[in-house]
């Protein structure tokens, strides 16, 4: 009798110890960066991309891995190019280079960037931002394009698939498309960053948006917020509390499914002051940027691995040759490869150039 006791005592306490857990995150989500970052740079002087190179977006399609990235000239138009793998640490960009560009007309005219690409049957699909006007920064739009072949030549909607919203909302400046996802019953959903407020770096958050033909999408809408700047969507994932990592702003990187719904690695920011009483002055104020992780069962409620950041500036030590001030890291990117996520990011406007760290799940 006392035996039976005993053993029902030691499973309680197996249970209770396995129920401790905060969550199902992969462990150890420990990123080590690669010892020669960066692994992509901006191209020859007088080149399309001889300024910066941001924005990565990875796959892996018959054993070869292809990086999407964005390429600044020094006038500052932007375009969408490509470039080639087989381990991913060492990349050869596409000779073909540009593989999408702006052409002076439409809601894309000015500047096309940000690509998310995956395959829908026999076409591939690649979603990216767009500027019909010259200016700085992300366009109020995302375009929609198609190829039989990775490499092009990409098809593009005459109309963007999805706009910001209107002035007074929390996303009437810029969206960002972050990830596409195909569900089991055929429908998309399309994870995203916006903000109504580019120059300010504040208060970026994330949305989320739903389609059935991948096409026409509905941005996720509460019902009961009925106030700007929540009249026409909402936010899925919102900042994190004043002093926290996230405080400032958030960025998305990548969604994926996984067996409980869905997890997430997205950027966070925060604002530091230094040498100025002024500290509303832009000269006098840079920006820390990190990477977290979340979790979610239905794309909308997100929950926050309690041990964020997993992945800061400070753990690359390509950071200490950048200005403090130009130190930030966001646009995470994952390649899953067996047991190891290959994280891939880029340091901003100030540095412009991507990077690789990765982690091995137990």
């Amino acid at each position: 009798m006392r035996r039976l006791i005993f053993d029902f005592i030691l499973c309680l306490i197996i249970l209770v110890i396995s129920g401790c857990r905060q969550d199902n995150t992969p462990v150890p989500l420990k990123f080590k960066a690669y010892a020669h970052n960066p692994i992509l740079t901006p191209g020859e002087p007088g080149s399309w991309d001889d300024l910066l190179v941001m924005n990565a977006c990875i796959l892996e399609h018959d054993d070869t891995i292809y990086l999407f990235y964005t390429g600044y000239a020094q006038n500052m138009i932007k375009a969408v190019g490509l470039a080639i793998s087989t381990d991913g640490y060492h990349f050869t960009k596409y000779s073909g280079n540009p593989i999408l560009e702006a052409d002076q007309t439409g809601f894309d005219a000015y500047g096309v960037s940000q690509a998310e690409v995956f395959k829908e049957d026999s076409l591939w699909v690649l979603y990216y931002n767009a500027r019909e006007i010259a200016g700085f920064g992300m366009g109020p739009s995302i375009g929609r394009a198609t190829a039989l072949s990775l490499y092009g030549p990409w098809t593009r909607s005459e109309e963007p698939v999805i706009t910001s919203g209107k002035i007074c909302e929390w996303d009437s400046e810029f969206l960002q498309v972050g990830s596409i996802l195909k569900q089991n019953n055929g429908d998309y959903i399309m994870f995203y960053s916006a903000a109504y407020d580019f120059a300010s770096q504040k208060n970026f958050l994330i949305g989320m948006a739903t389609s059935k033909d991948g096409i026409s999408w509905k941005k996720y809408n509460d019902p009961t917020t009925k106030e700007h700047p929540y009249v026409e969507s909402d936010p899925v994932m919102m900042t994190g509390k004043s002093g926290e990592w996230d405080t400032d702003g958030i960025t998305l990187g990548f969604v994926s499914k996984v067996k409980n719904g869905f997890e997430m690695f997205y950027a966070g920011f925060e604002m530091y002051y230094y040498g100025s009483v002024n500290a509303d002055s832009k000269a006098d104020k840079w920006e820390s940027g990190s990477i977290g992780y979340a979790t979610s069962v239905d794309g909308i409620h997100w929950e926050k691995y309690k041990k964020n950041p997993v992945y800061s500036v400070e753990n690359d030590p390509y950071y200490f040759n950048m200005a403090k001030k130009e130190a930030i890291i966001h646009n995470p990117k994952i390649l899953k490869k067996g047991s190891f996520y290959m994280l891939y990011y880029d340091y901003g406007l100030g540095v412009g150039k991507i990077s690789v760290a990765t982690a091995e799940l137990k």
